[in-house]
């Protein structure tokens, strides 16, 4: 915000005033309407976290020093306040996604002012802990797997918890927790020395942890934003991961946390997942907007709007030469870069010249899916890509010509969650049973399958998972 309003250091004091007298029954409520609306729309860029133009919504005494611009409000004249100017108008500055709010909850805002900013509660921001059980009841299902360089050992993201699982021997179990309600992804880093675990809290904060691979201490911690962050990918120098948001967004976020994050705003909806190119040049990225997209990582800018499919995209890749997409429209389609983020090409001279649809040039697709695709994932050589989802298969294929080369059947369906070896000799699946299992490519042999936390006796005696 650039405006600048004045007021007086009198019309603060009032509005701390009215905040510790209650309210009368027909009197705006700064705890019912008015945070759930200053939340929806405005807290995720002005945070403690993310503080846009030096205003904070964190805390009612943030909210009333306001920013930059100086105070956001005039308690007593909603007609001098900056919140109602920006909100307000044919083409109001803010918010600048999502649309303008409705002339209901501008209403809202004007009458609370009016009525004198009336502070009755402060905003329910602060942190619940995370509670893992010693046992569970049910086995959780495995939301991420992970394999590492050789494919001995394998990451599970079992609720709000990592677990390391030997494949090879009998050594038992290591579980690293997290402050997650739900883990989204976990990936081992391209020098197997880090192990990455990202989710968060809905509504609250996106966490990503890095633990040390060798022995689950913890290397560093950060939190992202006000909500979940979803799947993503090491850079190939393993000194960040991207992760997509639920706001949209694209989060890069450096292992050291002394490096800042960085922010790519990239679609309209949730970002279900991220990938980057193995050059470490660019990232693809797919969601609820059923978008798939490629973006400069130098600049954080679009690239190329790869495709806009008539389903929601769950999940992305990235080989040396192919974006790969798919989701609920079943089609698993590769999208060869070079060509994408070209220009248009033409046919035809003169006034016969016609434009040559530039999807026609680059798409490359897969053979179809039984079900909705919830994961696709490469190889670390990214010679190899593993699709699975709501159905029991998991299908491995070459990136290079797209070819087929394994197919594992009588899986617990559905499939949350896949991961490769570097040389894709080994594939991994997280099932919503809860199980785990490795297998040997290409021939499909079984090298491991468990439930990779305790489960209560009485109930582990029933053989149940559900």
């Amino acid at each position: 915000m650039q405006k600048t309003v004045s007021t007086s250091l009198s019309a603060l004091v009032v509005a701390f005033i009215f905040a510790s007298s209650p309210l009368a029954a027909d009197e705006i409520s700064y705890r019912n309407d008015v945070w759930p609306i200053l939340k929806r729309h405005c807290w995720g860029c002005h945070s403690s976290s993310d503080a846009q133009s030096g205003l904070k919504m964190d805390r009612a005494a943030d909210l009333l020093k306001g920013g930059e611009s100086g105070p956001l409000l005039v308690a007593g004249k909603p007609q001098e306040s900056l919140l109602i100017e920006m909100i307000s108008g044919e083409e109001p500055e803010m918010p600048p996604k999502g649309g303008p709010l409705s002339a209901a909850k501008v209403e809202m805002l004007r009458k609370w002012i009016a009525e004198g900013a009336k502070i009755d509660s402060a905003p329910p921001t602060d942190v619940l802990k995370v509670l893992i059980p010693n046992e569970y009841t049910f086995a959780p299902a495995i939301t991420s797997v992970a394999l590492n360089h050789d494919g001995s050992r394998v990451a599970a993201a079992c609720r709000s918890e990592v677990v390391l699982i030997d494949v090879d021997g009998e050594t038992p179990p290591q579980r690293l927790p997290t402050e997650c309600d739900l883990i989204s992804h976990v990936e081992f880093s391209p020098d197997g020395k880090l192990l990455a675990a990202a989710g968060g809290s809905p509504a609250r904060y996106g966490e990503v942890r890095f633990f040390n691979a060798a022995d689950g201490k913890l290397v560093s911690s950060r939190r992202v934003g006000h909500d979940t962050l979803f799947r993503g990918n090491f850079s190939p120098d393993g000194k960040a991961i991207a992760l997509g948001g639920a706001d949209g967004a694209v989060y890069i976020v450096p292992v050291d946390p002394q490096v800042e994050v960085r922010r790519f705003e990239l679609h309209s909806d949730w970002v279900f997942d991220v990938a980057y190119t193995p050059d470490g040049k660019m990232i693809v990225s797919g969601g609820r907007d059923k978008a798939t997209k490629v973006c400069s990582v130098e600049t954080g800018k679009l690239l190329r709007s790869l495709d806009s499919s008539a389903q929601m995209i769950s999940s992305v890749a990235a080989s040396k030469q192919f974006g790969f997409s798919a989701g609920r429209a079943r089609t698993l389609i590769g999208y060869e870069l070079k060509i994408a983020v070209q220009n248009v090409q033409v046919t035809g001279a003169g006034n016969g010249a016609k434009p040559i649809s530039r999807r026609a040039q680059y798409v490359k697709n897969l053979e179809s899916q039984p079900g909705d695709v919830l994961d696709i994932v490469t190889s670390g050589d990214r010679s190899a890509i593993a699709v699975v989802g709501q159905y029991a298969e998991a299908r491995v294929y070459k990136t290079a010509d797209r070819a087929r080369i394994a197919l594992i059947g009588n899986l617990p369906a559905p499939i949350y969650s896949a991961a490769l070896n570097h040389n894709a000799t080994r594939l991994a699946v997280g099932s919503k049973d809860g199980h785990v299992q490795v297998f040997q490519l290409p021939d499909g042999k079984q090298l491991k399958s468990l439930i990779p936390v305790p489960i209560a006796k009485s109930v582990a005696r029933t053989g149940s998972t559900d």
